[in-house]
């Protein structure tokens, strides 16, 4: 099972985090649920909701967050103002580096661990 871990991805080292309530959460897994960036959806233990502007918010500002991951993510615009949600299931890792969420299996094509806790 996958915990938490930096993998390479294109070439670039990443920080991720595969979806469970059981793994071990790194900072800023844990500092994203502490500001409601990463929800446990009720009714559904296994699917967590992804706010990726408070997620990111350290690393990246929300339009670049935005236009990273608008094509597969669910955008509502509100009082003039966009935000951008994703979906986790359980086994899906969280490649924070570049703001999105993968599958086990596209994981496992596309990336190569480095290092793992």
């Amino acid at each position: 099972m996958i915990k938490q871990m930096k993998a390479i991805y294109r070439g670039r080292k990443v920080d991720v985090w595969q979806v469970s309530r059981d793994n071990v959460q790194p900072d800023w897994v844990k500092d994203a649920f502490e500001h409601n960036g990463l929800r446990w959806l009720h009714g559904s233990g296994n699917k967590v909701r992804i706010y990726w502007p408070a997620v990111t918010r350290a690393k990246k500002g929300i339009i670049r967050t935005i236009l990273n991951g608008i094509s597969a993510s669910f955008v509502s615009i509100a009082g003039g103002s966009a935000s951008m949600y994703d979906i986790g299931f359980e086994g899906d890792v969280i490649d924070f580096t570049n703001s999105k969420v993968v599958t086990a299996e596209k994981f496992a094509k596309k990336y190569r661990i480095v290092s793992e806790d």
